[in-house]
């Protein structure tokens, strides 16, 4: 399969200034006097992409990646390295990019395809299908300044879609707009794929990456650190997050006493955002395996899953209950179990035992961002070890869904024959 693109060794340098005196002054010494620092959005970045291949980009906020984007555009140059592409590049960046907010819709429309080698006889032949695929109606008269985002990213996508690439670059745009028009641009990229065209996709959503994309690129402060299979990639960049927010959130973390900084013999760390309990356990490990007993962090919805505990008992207790619970991004519980449920009733465990625990399950959940808590109580519910937040997981699914839980329906559609009487039709003519 050729090459569609070729990115080789780019770097991109910023100049900071603290103030914009310091600009004047460094330009007036002619480089002899030095007022800024240097920033590298970038440093030797180097890739390829197959032609009809889609691409996609993720990492943290500040990774880079909207100006690798820019740079392959061509609206952005390199400070080092270069890019080769061939054929028609249309790129729907960043919110702002693009379009003069001076200009009514229907001027930058003309403009845009004009940029990318149309004549205006061409352009007005496409224009039906912008306007059906925009759907602004009469604003498409107006200056742009005076669209809301949703109107603005709909037009741009609109033109992006309709002049027929063969390299298209989307940046964020689809996290823009109503769930009717991502839909929509969602089946328009599936039929630029079916056509052969080479997508690039920048996003921060893992589910959109995962089934638009045979392949994803992780980029980390300015760094590409990851290219390959998307699921793997993925997950990566699941532990990067995931290290992230632990990191924050162990600001704010339960302060251990000094009996419980002693009893600590965890095997490795254990990450939380809130631990309690009476010390009479341990926690010492927690992790969430898929079917093949493999570390996971993207989950597909539906997939069977193991969640792997340990704890080590520090005092001798009677019939300790193990559970857990999983919280979605905004707190509500949306599953939890425990050994008392299932009636599996323990008898006295001793000082010094090890008790490990799995709890198996299909995760029928739709896609969302979730935590796991898992805890060691006695029956009456005193808490021996409490960790909120000890996982998280992501959950994807190439079906759109709705709610908390996925019910994994089917639909049945069959077409009804009228049943109108004949003498109605009479009644009603």
């Amino acid at each position: 399969m050729s090459t569609a693109l070729r990115v080789e060794g780019v770097s991109k340098q910023y100049r900071i200034y603290d103030r914009p005196s310091d600009r004047l002054l460094e330009s007036l010494s002619r480089g002899r006097l030095k007022r800024h620092r240097e920033f590298w959005a970038l440093r030797d970045v180097s890739f390829e992409v197959e032609r009809g291949t889609t691409v996609g980009i993720i990492g943290p906020n500040g990774c880079g990646k909207s100006t690798l984007l820019q740079i392959i555009a061509g609206t952005l140059d390199p400070t080092h390295g270069q890019v080769w592409r061939e054929g028609r590049v249309a790129a729907l960046l960043e919110l702002g990019a693009g379009f003069n907010p001076e200009f009514t819709g229907l001027e930058n429309v003309f403009m845009s395809a004009g940029l990318m080698g149309f004549s205006r006889h061409e352009t007005e032949a496409l224009l039906p299908s912008i306007e059906r695929f925009a759907e602004i109606g009469d604003f498409i008269h107006q200056p742009v300044k005076t669209y809301s985002s949703g109107m603005y990213v709909r037009l741009a996508f609109a033109v992006a879609v309709s002049v027929d690439p063969e390299l298209l670059l989307v940046d964020e745009a689809l996290a823009v707009g109503d769930a009717i028009f991502q839909h929509r641009c969602m089946r328009r990229i599936r039929e630029m794929q079916e056509r052969g065209t080479t997508i690039l996709f920048v996003s921060h959503d893992p589910a959109a990456i995962r089934h638009l994309c045979s392949r994803a690129i992780l980029l980390n402060n300015g760094h590409l650190i990851a290219d390959g299979k998307t699921v793997d990639v993925l997950n990566r960049y699941q532990r990067i997050i995931m290290a992230r927010e632990e990191n924050y959130e162990s600001q704010y973390s339960h302060v251990e006493t000094p009996q419980q900084q002693q009893s600590q013999i965890e095997t490795k760390p254990l990450q939380y955002s809130y631990r309690h309990g009476d010390g009479s356990a341990r926690v010492l490990s927690v992790d969430l395996l898929d079917a093949a007993h493999r570390p996971i962090e993207v989950v597909d919805s539906g997939e069977t899953l193991h969640l792997l505990s340990r704890v080590l008992f520090l005092r001798d207790v009677d019939t300790p209950v193990f559970g857990f619970m999983i919280r979605n991004r905004h707190g509500i519980n949306v599953f939890g179990n425990n050994t008392e449920q299932q009636e599996m009733l323990f008898g006295r465990l001793r000082y010094g035992e090890v008790v490990e625990v799995k709890f198996s399950f299909n995760c029928w959940l739709v896609p969302e961002l979730y935590s796991i808590t898992v805890a060691v109580h006695s029956i009456d519910g005193i808490s021996y070890d409490w960790l909120d937040g000890a996982l998280f997981f992501r959950v994807t699914s190439p079906i759109r869904m709705e709610g908390i839980a996925n019910l994994n329906a089917s639909i049945a559609v069959r077409k009804v024959h009228d049943s109108v009487p004949q003498t109605m039709h009479t009644v009603m003519s």
